[in-house]
């Protein structure tokens, strides 16, 4: 009987060990994660956690946080340049369009802020407004890549003529301007309607933070982290 005891002991100890080094294991990823020494950035977690929803069959949340961008520069174009950089991001993060992370069960318009926005003082000394009109001939003409315009990549289109604004986003190309003395937001969504409706992808627009709650629909999710 002693042997088998013994037998018994060692296989016990051998148990506990593997355990010991599992929980280890896990903890040592997770602070690996944690304190990013691969380099991933919080846009690169946002674009996994994306694709990662895609996939789940039990469903989850998404990993996303919103990016808060002082802009420093006296030249317009170097301005639109920077917003139209971070809008292209936003829609990169969340899948350019071709990454559904709605829910079957989903009833609201799931908006995700991407970044916040504002200028410094030597900006607003230098240039006070930039219409959206301005903005979006900048889109038309300034390229993303060799292959399209970023108004090409943002909204699938070649002329801002064909540009109309998602209902879902209030916005008025020929109205609204970019004050450098507010904030603005820059964001994009998803309608996620119930099954077996098809969800609808919400495009990149750039929104006053002040005025969030009104050009935004009443019945509303958050997809972003402060």
């Amino acid at each position: 009987m002693k042997p088998e005891n013994k037998h018994g002991e060692l296989t016990t100890t051998q148990l506990v060990t593997i355990i010991i080094l599992i929980v280890s294991f896990v903890i040592i990823l997770f602070l690996l994660f944690r304190l990013d020494l691969g380099g991933t950035t919080d846009k690169e977690i946002c674009r996994n956690s994306v694709v990662l929803l895609e996939k789940s069959i039990i469903g989850g949340s998404l990993d996303c946080r919103t990016n808060y961008v002082t802009i420093s520069t006296e030249n317009k174009e170097e301005i639109m340049k920077s917003i139209a950089e971070e809008m292209s991001t936003c829609w990169w993060q969340f899948g350019d369009g071709k990454i559904n992370y709605g829910t079957p069960q989903g009833s609201s318009v799931k908006y995700a802020l991407c970044s916040v926005i504002e200028f410094d003082e030597k900006t607003q000394e230098k240039v006070s407004e930039i219409s959206y009109l301005e903005l979006y001939n900048f889109l038309s003409t300034e390229n993303k890549s060799n292959s399209q315009t970023y108004l090409q990549y943002l909204y699938g289109i070649r002329e801002i003529g064909s540009f109309i604004p998602q209902e879902q986003v209030k916005v008025i190309i020929g109205q609204d301007k970019i004050l450098t003395n507010e904030k603005y937001s820059v964001v994009t969504g998803i309608d996620d309607n119930i099954s077996p409706f098809p969800d609808e992808f919400l495009k990149v627009y750039i929104i006053p933070t002040a005025e969030t709650s009104s050009r935004l629909e009443t019945k509303r999710e958050f997809l972003t982290k402060a």
